[in-house]
Formats: structure tokens, sequence, C-alpha cells
């Protein structure tokens, strides 16, 4: 489906029939070790609408694999970047930021632990 910091994510199929996306953590990465286990430890127990649920995960000598629900209508940097990025309706932009803006105040203020995003690829929960 992609790549990012972190590695690659694929789509995968449950023995349940459930769609999901694997995140395979890169090897050697410090960085995403760290994240890995910060999602493990905080982020599956954090529950909101706009977020993804993180399943399960997997760990197995040096691999690390996260497995989340499967969201089908692509990513936000898609939707806002992708080749039709100029066809989304300003109300559609609009509501996007707001949905956004409430799920940061959502983790800023409302969710125990407190999570704040400093980048796109560093968490600081609290």
């Amino acid at each position: 489906l992609g790549q990012g910091g972190f590695g690659y994510v694929y789509k995968g199929l449950l023995s349940s029939g459930k769609v999901v996306a694997i995140k395979q953590l890169k090897g050697g990465s410090g960085q995403g070790e760290r994240e890995f286990q910060a999602e493990i430890d905080i982020i599956h127990y954090i529950h909101h609408i706009h977020l993804v649920n993180l399943i399960d995960y997997c760990i197995s000598g040096a691999l690390r694999i996260l497995v989340y629900e499967f969201v089908p209508n692509s990513t936000l940097e898609f939707h806002l970047h992708g080749k039709d990025y100029l066809n989304i309706a300003w109300p559609t932009r609009i509501k996007i930021a707001l949905d956004s803006a409430r799920e940061l105040a959502y983790m800023h203020k409302d969710c125990n632990p407190k999570i704040i995003h400093m980048t796109s690829r560093l968490l600081i929960f609290f």
C-alpha cells in the first residue's frame, strides 16, 4: 500500500476474513523501534472515531509488525496532494481541517494518556 519512515505497509487478510493494513518496521531503524513500542504500549488502548485502530502486533526476532484496521479510501495525503487534489471542494477541505483539529484536541486534552504530535514521525506521551 505504501512506504514511510517506519517501513512498508501491506494490505492483508486475516483468517476471519477481515481486511487489515500491516506495517513492517524497517530493519535497523532506531526511531522506528521507538514508534513501534509506543504504539504497542499506548495507542493500542486508545480508541477514537478519527484514529485507525491498532488490532495487534508481532515481535519475532528482528521482525516487527503492526496490524491495523484497513481504511479503503487511501490516505489523507493522497486526497490533499494526489493527482486529483485540485478537485476537492472547499467545504470538503474545511471538513478535513475541522476533523483533524478535533482529533488533535482529543489527543492533547481528552485522551488518557495525553498525546502530543511533535512531527509526523515522533509522538510524545505524558
